[in-house]
């Protein structure tokens, strides 16, 4: 989500996983503690780590460009896109890694869509598709030609089994859907009514074939099938005492099978979810609540990615980000 310079105490949500055996990040001894990413510009809106490289990739929100990390050696490499980074009318959102290609997704939207709240969505919004072996763009998606600018708020991303992205819009509540080579855009599931200015879905996770999302208008979980012409939403029944807060950012940590889902709720923290049958059902498991550090009691979690055995939160404080880490409990 994006908020007005003024509000630069941003928090980023990750949990950390176990990297995949035979990974360079792998082979690698596990970071333990706190670390620090100083890096000019970098204002963090968004990451997603690629466990198979051992690199973290960042959505740097203002000048619209992307920020490689690698946590081992602290180098950061910036990637600028021509045409959307430096361009005032444009932000870099949502980043989502493509875990079978390496493919970084990329989303360029607009700076006033969430401080108006959907009330202004005019201009250009991109889907970035890009290749960090090859160091080149894969494709690159004009999102707005087929919201016709009567949606947007995009902001989160999702692949599927056969390479298709899946774009989460929060205003009102879309998934768009581009294949593979970029070539064909699908506006996959609509609201009855369109009405930029109701908030819906924020943010979206794949389980195999199926993506689960959540929407904080509806204050469910819900599940797609992406193997269908268009998407049809089921709700997931949750057990458990828990009530959704506002929420920006949903994961699912390869650690738990698909088993295990993670909700970053607004100040109160990451709350998790446990399901043994495809999401069919759901149990809420507990929150793991904020860390009692200097991270704004207002400040949002924008993203949860994976990283090591534990879940951190980062902060953005205009050159610096920060991350602390706390254990989450048990599945």
């Amino acid at each position: 989500m994006h908020f007005p310079t003024s509000a630069l105490a941003l928090t980023v949500a990750a949990t950390a996983v176990t990297a995949h055996p035979g990974s360079p990040s792998g082979r690698r001894p596990l970071f333990n503690g706190n670390f620090t990413i100083s890096q000019y510009q970098l204002y963090p809106e968004n990451a997603d780590f690629d466990p198979k490289t051992g690199k973290l990739y960042i959505g740097q929100l203002w000048n619209a460009s992307l920020g490689i990390y690698d946590p081992y050696t602290q180098r950061h490499e910036v990637v600028e896109f021509p045409g959307i980074s430096h361009n005032p009318l444009l932000n870099m959102g949502g980043v989502g890694v493509d875990a079978r290609t390496g493919h970084v997704s990329l989303v360029a939207n607009g700076p006033l869509e969430f401080p108006t709240n959907g009330a202004n969505i005019a201009g250009d919004r991109w889907l970035v598709s890009y290749d960090p072996k090859q160091k080149k763009e894969v494709y690159r998606v004009n999102l707005t030609a087929t919201s016709q600018g009567k949606y947007g708020g995009f902001q989160d991303v999702a692949h599927d089994p056969a390479g298709n992205t899946f774009v989460v819009g929060t205003f009102p509540g879309t998934l768009t859907k581009v294949s593979k080579d970029g070539k064909k855009v699908t506006p996959w599931y609509l609201p009855a009514t369109i009405n930029s200015t109701d908030k819906g879905l924020t943010g979206i996770a794949a389980v195999g074939w199926d993506l689960l999302a959540y929407g904080d208008a509806s204050g469910a979980l819900w599940k797609f099938d992406t193997r269908a012409s268009k998407g049809a939403p089921t709700v997931v029944p949750v057990s458990g005492n828990h009530t959704f807060a506002p929420s920006d950012a949903i994961y699912v940590p390869p650690k738990y099978n698909s088993k295990v889902l993670l909700v970053g709720e607004s100040a109160a923290g990451v709350s998790v979810f446990k399901s043994t049958n495809g999401w069919k059902s759901a149990e809420y498991k507990g929150t793991v609540p904020l860390p009692q550090v200097s991270i704004s009691p207002a400040g949002p979690l924008l993203a949860l990615s994976n990283l090591k055995q534990a879940i951190q939160y980062h902060e953005d404080e205009d050159l610096l980000t920060k991350a602390s880490s706390t254990r989450a409990p048990s599945s």
